[in-house]
């Protein structure tokens, strides 16, 4: 089973195109990206995708995905958790950047690269309608040890003193060091010396990947 995902513009064409290329069976889903506010053009897309899909596949799911693309730390962790979802489910995806704001575009393929998906097809239509497929150029990120992902979780919630880390994470305040120093080195966290204690709380990088980790980590 398939699932098209597309950033979605002003028109239904790049979508549909990409529909009539790798075709619908039943089971699929289609996802549209789309910004959280949207204009009528946009809204006039969304209705014309799920027409032309039910004259040929009345039995496909069309979902509206709207995006807080103004927050793009926040848009790149609905995002991945999105894709996660469906790529967790054993089904190929396919993601098609050809339409919608750029900035959507851009915080679909940063969602990408913090996701391991093996059966991947990413590709857009040009300005001068050639379809390309893109090339998957980014590494699966390694992996957090248990000791970081918990420090990722604790520091989800607020920053800490290193002192205080150490006692929630029921470790040394060198082995709480090791840690931060780690995460540091990986752009998880940052930290700064006040007064006498060392305080650390999380970057961008480090918000958007606690947050996944705090999703993984959730019972099913």
């Amino acid at each position: 089973m398939k699932t098209f995902i597309a950033t979605l513009g002003w028109t239904e064409w790049p979508v549909a195109s990409a529909i009539i290329k790798h075709g619908l069976s039943k089971g699929d889903k289609i996802l549209l990206l789309t910004p959280e506010k949207k204009d009528n053009r946009s809204r006039v897309a969304i209705s014309e995708v799920k027409n032309f899909v039910s004259k040929f596949a009345s039995s496909v799911e069309v979902s509206e995905f709207p995006v807080p693309i103004h927050d793009p730390a926040e848009s790149i962790i609905v995002l991945a958790k999105l894709i996660g979802k469906e790529a967790k489910e054993g089904r190929n995806l396919i993601v098609n950047l050809s339409g919608g704001m750029r900035i959507l575009v851009l915080e679909t393929v940063l969602a990408l690269s913090l996701l391991n998906v093996e059966n991947l097809v990413l590709e857009l239509q040009t300005e001068d309608k050639v379809e390309l497929r893109l090339p998957r150029t980014w590494e699966v990120p390694q992996e957090f040890s248990e000791p970081e992902a918990r420090a990722l979780k604790i520091l989800g919630e607020k920053a800490a003193s290193l002192s205080d880390l150490a006692k929630m994470l029921r470790v040394s305040v060198a082995t709480a060091y090791r840690v931060v120093r780690d995460l540091e080195a990986r752009g998880a966290v940052s930290s700064k010396k006040i007064g006498k204690e060392r305080s650390i709380e999380l970057t961008e990088k480090g918000r958007i990947v606690s947050a996944l980790i705090s999703e993984d980590s959730n019972p099913k």
